[in-house]
């Protein structure tokens, strides 16, 4: 196609029309290629110009196809026009009556010019359009221009298969900036501090993380060595985490460290990090955070903690030696059995905190005697019915104390229960078998154990062999088989003894 041709392309959407022009004027060096966006800017470049070949747009936002045709052929007979119609195997409008799947169609319309030619426009092998010429004979169809046809087809194919191409690539590149922009965003801006390790070095750190690190702006750290700032005691536990990432050997770790900063104040980090793959080779990836003040908040939880434990079990030891000087011939007596019923529940497997509600139950689970008559808890001889009778009371009076006491643990009840027995032969509600609390249980064989031990106003103490052997007639009966029977393995097997 020489200089004397021109190339009119009539499409109303800009990125395809300029697809179109860019793509022909780099195929057709030596036309002249027009380009126009609906149908009246078409038809008046037609007048001004004389255009070898229209490639036109089915649908325009002014002019039918078949229509702007006709028009274009009255005013330039000689003219080819090429017809662009997507997603249909003919152009239904023209022949809509005849429909073919063969390559080339050739079909007279009623108008008696409109004889066309059509080709089916395919993209990757895969059918998107159609391309209609029209002539005013059949005959006009011959070899050259069947040929024009195929190579105008073949090209705005390129040109389709270009424009996908370009358009993905752009969307993908938009994407991707808008993606990295969000990402910038993201992380510059971020209360936590975030950096990336590779090679040994520093590579990325966003500003939060250079002000926790204290160490000056992010551009004197990225590029260092990420141990220089950390104290000497925790850099070889830093380095062998480092290295167990990078080896593949762990995913993810968690750490705290201590960091001196430039300002000499040493702040505790706390650091999250990561295997990652940067550019292709490993790296690390992860989040550090001030912990300071976490961890001297926490400090001061410990110690109020251990403070408010210390005055509670003085409040304990008060309680108690307030009981003891109502008996001072059982002194001790509550402690003792508090330590016995604690080695009990370790040889039980309990966990620690109920182990220490024992040893609390223990302390206090005789404080009700405090409304006894001193006289008769001290009485040497055989106790009377009425006065017995005063003394079974003990485990509800004590109840009546410690109900109001918020423990965490059940030592009110424990106090009340402590002289049932499984059988239900004992006081003062006559409770069998899981109907007593299970420390309940183990805290009434570690009495009986220390009771039969020690000596009474009434008698002498009767040894640790006749107070296991209490324990074993009693054993599934009076007293719950699994704590006489670790009470038996204390004693016999394991070496226990009686406390101080």
């Amino acid at each position: 196609m020489d200089k004397e041709h021109i190339m009119l392309i009539v499409e109303d959407q800009d990125h395809m029309r300029r697809i179109l022009v860019e793509h022909l004027q780099s195929a057709y060096p030596h036309a002249n290629v027009l380009e126009a966006s609906d149908g009246a800017s078409a038809l008046q470049l037609c007048l001004s110009h004389s255009p070898s070949v229209v490639l036109m747009d089915v649908t325009l936002p002014d002019a039918n196809g078949i229509d702007l045709t006709a028009q274009i052929r009255n005013i330039r007979p000689a003219t080819t026009v090429i017809a662009l119609r997507g997603n249909q195997p003919v152009w239904i409008q023209d022949f809509r009556k005849h429909p073919t799947t063969a390559p080339w169609h050739k079909q007279r319309s009623e108008t008696g010019w409109g004889a066309a030619a059509c080709l089916p426009l395919l993209r990757n092998g895969i059918p998107v359009g159609v391309l209609a010429l029209y002539a005013s004979e059949v005959g006009a169809f011959d070899e050259a221009a069947r040929s024009l046809l195929i190579e105008m087809a073949t090209d705005i194919g390129f040109a389709l298969d270009n424009f996908a191409r370009e358009a993905a690539r752009a969307k993908a590149q938009l994407e991707l900036r808008e993606a990295e922009e969000q990402f910038r965003g993201l992380v510059e801006q971020s209360i936590a501090g975030i950096y990336i390790i590779q090679d040994g070095k520093t590579v990325y750190m966003n500003p939060r993380a250079g002000e926790i690190v204290g160490q000056g702006s992010t551009d004197e750290l990225v590029g260092g060595d990420p141990l220089r700032w950390i104290v000497e005691s925790d850099r070889g536990k830093v380095a062998e985490n480092m290295r167990r990432l990078l080896a593949g050997e762990a995913q993810s770790v968690a750490m705290d460290f201590d960091v001196l900063r430039r300002d000499g104040l040493v702040i505790r980090i706390g650091a999250n990090a990561a295997r990652a793959t940067l550019k292709g080779r490993p790296a690390i990836i992860g989040l550090v955070q001030d912990i300071s003040e976490k961890v001297r908040a926490e400090e001061s939880i410990q110690l109020y903690l251990k403070q408010l434990q210390t005055a509670f079990m003085s409040t304990v030891e008060v309680a108690t030696s307030l009981s003891e000087m109502r008996d001072p011939y059982t002194a001790g007596h509550e402690r003792r059995v508090g330590r016995i019923a604690a080695a009990i529940g370790v040889e039980l497997g309990l966990d620690d905190d109920r182990i220490e509600g024992l040893q609390i139950a223990g302390y206090l689970h005789d404080i009700g005697k405090i409304t006894i008559p001193a006289e008769i808890l001290s009485k040497p001889g055989k106790l009377t019915p009425i006065e017995y009778q005063l003394i079974q009371g003990h485990p509800q009076s004590g109840y009546d104390v410690l109900k109001t006491v918020e423990f965490p643990w059940p030592v009110a009840e424990v106090a009340l229960q402590h002289h049932e027995r499984i059988d239900g032969s004992g006081y003062p509600q006559g409770l069998k078998g899981d109907a007593i609390l299970y420390e309940a249980r183990i805290l009434a064989v570690a009495d009986v154990m220390e009771a039969m031990s020690s000596h009474r106003p009434y008698r002498a103490g009767l040894g640790i062999d006749k107070a296991l052997a209490e324990i074993e007639r009693g054993r599934g009966s009076a007293y719950d088989s699994g704590a006489a029977d670790a009470c038996l393995r204390l004693f016999r097997e394991k070496g226990y003894t009686i406390p101080a």
